[in-house]
C-alpha cells in the first residue's frame, strides 16, 4: 500500500531516483506489483522496444535521460520564452542541456522516443527527436507547471495533453480575424489616449490579447453547451474588456468620457443591459451583462461590477456562476450542472499574491457549497503595481505561486504571442471540463503607461520603461507577422489599425459635447423611499403543525443521536400545551419551512450553520452508527423549493462576497450567510461597504442578502460581544438595509418571512440581524404558538401600559431589552414603560413618537443600551430621538461609557456594570 502511494506521488527523478530504484526491484520480483507506466519504462529499459532486446543499452545513460526530462518538465518554465520584454534574472536553474547529463546525441538516438514518455513512441523515431521537442515545448512561449500536482490521472492527462498537442496552426481566416481584434484593442486605447488626454481609463496596453482570449473562450464555450459566462476584474483593461466582449457601443463609452447621457446609445434590441444607480460610479467600476449569438449558442456574458477593491470581486463572480448553475425549484437540495456557467476572474499580478481574498476563494474551489465545477483564473501580468517592480511585491517567482498549494496547473504565456495566448485557453477549459477543477493563466505582458494615463512611471521605473517606450505595439508586432506571412499585405495591415480610428472618429462625432449628463440632485428613487410595509401574516395553526410534524419524519434506516433526539422532541410539545414555548430556532426552522412553501429557496451558510454555534439549529442531523445525514427541512410537505444549507471554511471575506454574488444572480433566493460570533464579520467590512451597502446606489446592483451576527454582552471578552452594531447603522442611509436587533421569537419568525417576501422586487433590501446567544433558549424570548399564527412582524413591541402612571419611557434593543424585562417581571412598576425597538434601521419614529405623545405624565426618555456609549445604536438614534421627544421632557443615556474596546475582559465585571445598568435604567429618579 505505502509503495503505491509513493508510486502515485509527483516523481522528480533527481530526487528520488532511490524511489525509483525501489520501484524497479518490485517490478523484478513482479511485474504486475508496478502501474503500467513504471512497468513500460522497466520494459524498455532491458529492451529498446517491446519484445526487443537490447541488452547493451546503459542504464547510467537511461537514468541520465530520466533526470534531464525529470527537469524539462519541472524547470522548463524558467528559461521559457513568456517575457515580451524586461526578463528577469532567475538564479540556480538547474541546466537542461543534455550534455551535462554525460549524453551525447548519439547516445539518444540509440534510445527509443518511447523511454521518454509511452505517449511519444508513435511521435519520434528517437529519443533525441522526442527530448529536442520538448525542450523547445517546455521553454516556448506558452509555459508549464503542473508535476507539483498530486493525483496521478490528472498529472498524466496534462503531460499527455501539452506533449501530443498539435503544432499552432491557425488558418489565414483566423489569423486575419486575430489581427483585427487586436487592432480594434490596441486602436481603441490610442484614440483614447489622444482624444482625452490625461483621462483615467486604466488601458490594457501590454496585454492586449485578453480580449482575443475571452472572445476564443466563449467560442469554446459555445462547442461545450455552455451558456453563461462570468466574468470578473478589476480597472486594468475593464473598457476594452466592456467594448469588445460585452460589445457596449463606441458611442456610449467616448458619450462616458464626455460626461453626456450613455444611455441614448445603448442598442435598442435588448442584448446588453447596463444598470446604473441614482450616485452613478466611475466608468471603470461599471459592469454590464450582453447576450451574444455569434458564437451559435446564446450566450451571456457578465462582467461584475467592481469598486477600486482590487481581488474582492473574485468570490462574488463565483457566486453568480454558481446561482446559474443551480436550479432551486423543488424539495430537497438544489440540483447544479457545471455546464451552465464558467467563471472567469482576471487578476492583478500585483494583487494575485498580496491579496488575501485571492487565497480565501481559491480555497472554495472544490468545497461542495461553494464548487463551480472549476473556475479560469487569468492572471493579468504587467509586472506592476502601481510603481511597485516584482522584486517589491511578492516573495516569490511568479505572481502564480499562491495557486500551488491548491494542486492546481499553471500556465504561464507571453502576451505577445497571442496565438499562444488562444492556445492557453483552450488547455485551461479541456482541463477544467475533465477535472472540474480551478486552473491558473498567467499572461506575461507589461503596461504601456503609468498606473494611470497621467503618471510618468519613468520616474519610478526608469528601466523598464527604457524597454516599454521602445517596444512595438501588438497591432504593429502581429501585422509585420501576418505581412512577412503573405496573409495580408502592408497597405492592408494599415489600413485596418486606421480603420478602427475611422470607427471611432464616426462614433464620437455622434455624440453632442453641449449634451451634458451632470446631476446636481442625484434623488433616490421613490419606490426605494417609500420603503417597505409590515403588514399581517396570516400563518394558520394547522399549517405549522403539519411542518411539525413532517420535521420528525426520519428515514427508517436513520438513528438520532441519543442527547440530540431529547433535546429536538421538545420541538412537539408547543403544539401539544398552550404553556409549552417556540423558542428562536424552533421559529427559525418554521419560518424557513413557510418559505420553502411559499416557493422561496434558502441558503444558509456560515462556519457551524448546519449544528448552529451554539447547537441551537441542527439542521443537519448525523446517525451516530453510520454518519449518514439527514435534513429534516428536506422533509416537509408541499415544499416548492430548496434548502440549502453548509458549514463554510474559516473564511468571513470570500464567503460572504460569494453569498453576495449568488444572490445578486438569484434575487429570488434566500441567501443567508452566518457568522460564527457578530465581530468576524470585521473580516468582511469590504463586502458589507462596497457591495451591500452601496451597490444600488452606485450600480443599480441590488440584493437582499441577510446576516446573521450573534451579539450582546454576556461577559465573554471583547471579541464575543459585539457584531459592530454601529458599523452597520452609519452604512445605513435610502433605505439601503434593514437592521434589527429582536427580542421575540415570533418577530423573528415574521421578518423572516418578510423578507422572503420582498426578494426579488423592488423593495427588496439586504436585513443585517443582531442574532441571540444565551436568549436561545431564555423563555422570555420564547413564545407559545399562538404569536406565530397572530399578526406580523413589529418594528417596536410595547406591552400594555397605564397611560396616566407612565413617568419613565426606556427604549433599548435584544438582550438589553430582555435584561430590563426580566427586572421589571420581578420588580414590576407601573410608572416605567419599556419600548422594545426591534428594528433600528428605518427607525420607527412616527412609532415611537406616536406612544410618547399619548403619556401625559410622561417625563423622561431613557435610552438603554449594553454596548459603551460610542458605539452600539445610541449615536444613531439620537437626532430621531431629539425629534420626537416631547418637549419638557427629559432624554438621556443609560449604558456603558465610552470605550475603545467593545466588551470587558471580566466575567464577573460584566457582571457588576450589566447590573448597574439595569439598576440606573428602572430607578425612579430622574438620571443624571
Amino acid at each position: 500500500m505505502q509503495e503505491r502511494e509513493l508510486e502515485s506521488a509527483p516523481v522528480r527523478f533527481g530526487a528520488n531516483m532511490g524511489l525509483l530504484l525501489e520501484l524497479h526491484d518490485m517490478y523484478q520480483d513482479d511485474p504486475d506489483s508496478v502501474s503500467d507506466e513504471m512497468r513500460f519504462l522497466f520494459e524498455n529499459i532491458s529492451s529498446g522496444q517491446p519484445g526487443t532486446v537490447q541488452s547493451d543499452m546503459d542504464h547510467s545513460k537511461v537514468k541520465s535521460l530520466l533526470r534531464l526530462i525529470d527537469n524539462i518538465r519541472l524547470f522548463g518554465h524558467l528559461e521559457s520564452d513568456i517575457y515580451p520584454l524586461y526578463r528577469p534574472d532567475v538564479k540556480n536553474i538547474p541546466s537542461l542541456d543534455y550534455e551535462d547529463y554525460d549524453l551525447t546525441e548519439d547516445d539518444l538516438k540509440n534510445m527509443p522516443a518511447s523511454l521518454v514518455s509511452v505517449h511519444l513512441g508513435d511521435y519520434y523515431d528517437n529519443a533525441y527527436e522526442a527530448v529536442t521537442q520538448l525542450h523547445s515545448l517546455y521553454t516556448g512561449p506558452l509555459a508549464y507547471e503542473y508535476m507539483h500536482i498530486n493525483d496521478t490521472e490528472e498529472r498524466q492527462w496534462l503531460k499527455e495533453t501539452i506533449e501530443t498537442q498539435e503544432e499552432i496552426s491557425l488558418s489565414s481566416d483566423e489569423k486575419k480575424h486575430l489581427f483585427e481584434t487586436l487592432a480594434k484593442v490596441e486602436g481603441f486605447e490610442k484614440y483614447l489616449h489622444k482624444n482625452f488626454v490625461g483621462a483615467k481609463r486604466f488601458s490594457i496596453e501590454g496585454l492586449d490579447s485578453l480580449v482575443p482570449m475571452l472572445d476564443h473562450l466563449l467560442g469554446l464555450m459555445a462547442e461545450e453547451g455552455i451558456p453563461n459566462l462570468q466574468i470578473g476584474m478589476a480597472h486594468r483593461g475593464r473598457l476594452n474588456v466592456l467594448t469588445h466582449i460585452l460589445e457596449k457601443p463606441y458611442e456610449m463609452m467616448i458619450s462616458e468620457f464626455m460626461h453626456t447621457d450613455p444611455m441614448k446609445f445603448l442598442p435598442e434590441d435588448g442584448s446588453l443591459e447596463i444598470t446604473q444607480g441614482w450616485m452613478k460610479d466611475v466608468k471603470y467600476h461599471l459592469g454590464g451583462a450582453k447576450t451574444r449569438k455569434d458564437k451559435g449558442l446564446e450566450q451571456r456574458i457578465s462582467l461584475a461590477n467592481n469598486p477600486s477593491h482590487l481581488e474582492v470581486v473574485g468570490p462574488v463572480v463565483l457566486g453568480k456562476a454558481r446561482a446559474q448553475q443551480e436550479t432551486t425549484d423543488h424539495a430537497g437540495k438544489p440540483e447544479q450542472d457545471y455546464n451552465k456557467a464558467i467563471a472567469a476572474i482576471i487578476h492583478g499580478d500585483a494583487a494575485f499574491p498580496g491579496q488575501g481574498i485571492v487565497y480565501e476563494s481559491l480555497n472554495l474551489g472544490k468545497l461542495d457549497g461553494y464548487s463551480t465545477g472549476g473556475s479560469m483564473h487569468i492572471i493579468a501580468n504587467n509586472r506592476i503595481g502601481f510603481t511597485t517592480e516584482e522584486t517589491d511585491a511578492r516573495s516569490t517567482v511568479y505572481a502564480s505561486d499562491a495557486a500551488l498549494g491548491f494542486d492546481l496547473p499553471i500556465l504561464h504565456v507571453n502576451a505577445d504571442k497571442p496565438e499562444h495566448v488562444l492556445r492557453s485557453i483552450e488547455i485551461a477549459l479541456k482541463y477544467r471540463q475533465k477535472f472540474n477543477k480551478d486552473i491558473v493563466i498567467d499572461v506575461v505582458g507589461y503596461r504601456r503607461y503609468g498606473h494611470n494615463e497621467m503618471d510618468e512611471p519613468s520616474a519610478t521605473n526608469p528601466l523598464l520603461y527604457q524597454e516599454v517606450k521602445s517596444h512595438d505595439t501588438i497591432d504593429e508586432i502581429y501585422g509585420a507577422q501576418l505581412v512577412e506571412q503573405n496573409i495580408i499585405s502592408e497597405d492592408e495591415k494599415d489600413e485596418i489599425i486606421q480603420g478602427v480610428f475611422d470607427e471611432m472618429r464616426a462614433a464620437h462625432d455622434k455624440i453632442d459635447k453641449k449634451d451634458t449628463n451632470i446631476d446636481e440632485n442625484l434623488q433616490t428613487p421613490e419606490e426605494i423611499l417609500e420603503g417597505q410595509e409590515s403588514p399581517d401574516d396570516e400563518v394558520s395553526l394547522e399549517r405549522l403543525q403539519e411542518i411539525n410534524e413532517d420535521l420528525f419524519k426520519y428515514p427508517e434506516s436513520f438513528t438520532v443521536f441519543k442527547k440530540l433526539s431529547n433535546v429536538l422532541d421538545r420541538r412537539k410539545k408547543p403544539f401539544d400545551n398552550e404553556e409549552d414555548l417556540v423558542d428562536w430556532a424552533h421559529a427559525e426552522v418554521l419560518a424557513f419551512a413557510t418559505i420553502n412553501q411559499d416557493g422561496t429557496p434558502i441558503r444558509l451558510t456560515g462556519q457551524d450553520s448546519e449544528r448552529g454555534t451554539f447547537a441551537q439549529r441542527h439542521a443537519v442531523l448525523h446517525d451516530p452508527e453510520t454518519g449518514e445525514e439527514h435534513v429534516p427541512l428536506h422533509e416537509v410537505s408541499n415544499s416548492n423549493a430548496t434548502f440549502d444549507v453548509h458549514n463554510s471554511p474559516l473564511s468571513e471575506a470570500a464567503v460572504v462576497g460569494f453569498d453576495y454574488g449568488y444572490n445578486v444572480e438569484r434575487k429570488d433566493v434566500l441567501a443567508i450567510w452566518e457568522a460564527q460570533y457578530g465581530d468576524f464579520s470585521n473580516m468582511a467590512q469590504v463586502m458589507f461597504d462596497n457591495f451591500m451597502a452601496a451597490g444600488n446606489a452606485k450600480w443599480g446592483e441590488t440584493s437582499g442578502m441577510t446576516l446573521f451576527l450573534p451579539h450582546a454582552q454576556e461577559g465573554q471578552g471583547a471579541e464575543h460581544s459585539s457584531a459592530r452594531l454601529e458599523r452597520y447603522l452609519q452604512l445605513a442611509a435610502e433605505n439601503n438595509m434593514t437592521v434589527a436587533n429582536l427580542s421575540s421569537a415570533s418577530n423573528y419568525f415574521h421578518l423572516l418571512r418578510k423578507q422572503a417576501k420582498y426578494l426579488n422586487t423592488e423593495k427588496m433590501r439586504p436585513l443585517v440581524l443582531m442574532t441571540p446567544k444565551s436568549l436561545l433558549r431564555n423563555q422570555i424570548v420564547s413564545e407559545p404558538v399562538s404569536a406565530f399564527v397572530e399578526g406580523g412582524f413589529r418594528e417596536i413591541i410595547v406591552p400594555s401600559y397605564k397611560k396616566t402612571k407612565v413617568k419613565k419611557v426606556l427604549i433599548a434593543s435584544g438582550k438589553m431589552a430582555v435584561d430590563l424585562m426580566t427586572e421589571q417581571k420581578e420588580n414590576p412598576n407601573d410608572e416605567i414603560l419599556l419600548i422594545r425597538l426591534e428594528q433600528i434601521y428605518p427607525f420607527p419614529s412616527e412609532q415611537i413618537q406616536e406612544i410618547l405623545n399619548d403619556l401625559r405624565n410622561l417625563d423622561e426618555v431613557r435610552f438603554v443600551q449594553e454596548e459603551p456609549q460610542n458605539m452600539g445604536a445610541y449615536h444613531y438614534a439620537l437626532p430621531f430621538l431629539l425629534e420626537i421627544v416631547p418637549d419638557k421632557v427629559d432624554l438621556n443615556y443609560v449604558g456603558r461609557i465610552k470605550r475603545a474596546s467593545t466588551a470587558e475582559g471580566d466575567g464577573e465585571s460584566y457582571k457588576l456594570i450589566q447590573q448597574n445598568i439595569i439598576e440606573t435604567a428602572l430607578k425612579s429618579q430622574e438620571v443624571e
